[in-house]
């Protein structure tokens, strides 16, 4: 009986960094560019295969008046509780294409990096760092919230 009750509580509390299994995530942020010097947005879909696992598409894009990019990754995220937040290694494929007057190019990379969320009930805070390794190089830095629906 102790083992049902316990199931039941930890299976119907919130928990500040891990996310319920086979459950969704959608987000919104806001990614700074360090090689363009501008900010942009980000739209991000992931399934959360378990509490601790989830992976997804996010897209960038991101205009400084002379460039626009346009970024597609496909990442998975492992996270590490600890008292205060999630945090988590990111590891993927990117797509990345930058259109000038110019020239268009586009390259496939790796993109890696780590970031930090915060579950406030269904709304996640986080804050993340992504390296893009490819002939477009980049690094970003993205704060902005999630959203998980099951």
């Amino acid at each position: 009986m102790g083992i049902s009750q316990h199931a039941e509580t930890s299976e119907g509390s919130e928990s500040h960094c891990y996310f319920k299994k086979n459950s969704f995530s959608l987000g919104i942020g806001l990614p700074y560019s360090l090689k363009l010097d501008v900010a942009g947005i980000n739209a991000r879909f992931y399934y959360n295969i378990g509490e601790a696992i989830c992976f997804g598409p996010e897209f960038s894009y991101f205009n400084n008046g002379h460039e626009e990019v346009m970024d597609v990754d496909f990442v998975g995220h492992y996270i590490f509780e600890t008292p205060w937040v999630g945090l988590f290694p990111l590891a993927g494929v990117n797509y990345t294409l930058e259109k000038s007057n110019h020239r268009t190019l586009n390259a496939v990379g790796v993109v890696f990096g780590a970031g930090l969320h915060r579950n406030f009930g269904k709304v996640s805070l986080f804050g993340e760092y992504a390296h893009v390794e490819s002939k477009l190089p980049d690094d970003f830095i993205t704060l902005g919230l999630f959203y998980n629906f099951k």
